[in-house]
């Protein structure tokens, strides 16, 4: 089982104030992301197949396959992941959320836990590699989370 954790920093002490993203700003940044992962990554393709009370259920294609992922809401705080592999061809959970560790700061904490991918090829660690490519998304949705927001973006239409 692969199961680790990341944090990007979205603003900290000292950070020009045209810089700083309000937490409101960022949360429905992440919340779009979650609804529309195929904005971020254009390798993924995503329907909303149920919206619910917690959350909502999408249906997440990736090259040939195929994943129903559960999606729950804890408003404001975090959003979690779910790909049950009892039924499904792996098992996969996130958390992403957003933290004030201080006064002025903001953070958000990526956790992943998934079936490991194992093995290596040609002397690359696959697991380690598959880390690297989901720490490299987040911080290239942050920073279009980040260019969405100084453009304009409200989210008003979520």
């Amino acid at each position: 089982m692969l199961d680790f954790e990341h944090t990007i920093v979205i603003n900290e002490k000292g950070q020009p104030d045209h810089q700083r993203i309000s937490r409101e700003c960022m949360w429905k940044g992440l919340l779009f992301r979650a609804r529309y992962p195929g904005h971020f990554n254009p390798a993924i393709k995503c329907r909303l197949v149920d919206e619910h009370a917690a959350g909502f259920t999408r249906l997440i294609l990736a090259g040939d396959l195929e994943f129903t992922d559960v999606v729950t809401v804890v408003e404001d705080t975090e959003i979690r992941t779910l790909i049950d592999g009892r039924d499904q061809p792996m098992h996969a959970e996130s958390v992403t959320r957003i933290e004030s560790p201080g006064a002025d700061e903001l953070q958000v904490r990526f956790r992943y836990r998934r079936d490991s991918v194992g093995g290596t090829d040609s002397g690359v660690d696959a697991d380690e590699f598959l880390k690297s490519a989901y720490v490299q998304n987040d911080r290239e949705a942050i920073k279009v989370i980040r260019e969405m927001i100084a453009e304009g973006w409200s989210g008003a239409h979520m």
